[in-house]
């Protein structure tokens, strides 16, 4: 089934939302009714891959951009008020700037290559990252990575 990764503003609130779904879904339909009207659409391959693209986009937007989140779930009324940041922190075409290289990164990128250790058969226990198990040149395999290194110092 084919995924959506979209970018919807509301000129009331002055705010641009990120976010996924499918193809076959009212998701769209029912930010209108609330007053969002659609930017820009990206149709992909499958659910999986769009949701891919709206956590890579979040992430830049968030921890790279410094763009805190915008509207509160009582604005909203509602889900997806955490995709939210505000039109005057971020413009709708940086957004969808954003959500098109997350895209190019995710589905032109190299695949990362895990060394099998059977450890997911066993209750679903994800295998650990140690150095050297990612390639040097993907940006978002060097993210996560950093990412986990720095909660595991905090813990």
């Amino acid at each position: 089934m084919t995924g959506i990764t979209y970018v919807v503003v509301h000129p009331g609130f002055r705010a641009v939302k990120v976010g996924f779904t499918m193809t076959d879904s009212c998701r769209l339909e029912e930010l209108g009714r609330c007053g969002w009207e659609p930017y820009r659409n990206l149709v992909v391959a499958t659910q999986e891959l769009a949701r891919q693209i709206e956590q890579g986009a979040l992430f830049e937007i968030r921890f790279r951009r410094y763009v805190p989140r915008y509207l509160t779930s009582a604005e909203m009324r509602t889900a997806g008020w955490t995709e939210t940041a505000s039109l005057g922190l971020i413009a709708a075409r940086e957004v969808w700037d954003i959500v098109c290289e997350q895209a190019s990164l995710i589905q032109l990128g190299p695949a990362i290559k895990r060394a099998p250790d059977g450890r997911r058969r066993n209750g679903g226990t994800p295998p650990v990252r140690r150095a050297g198990q990612t390639l040097p040149y993907n940006k978002l395999a060097r993210t996560q990575a950093r990412l986990e290194q720095t909660a595991e110092k905090k813990d």
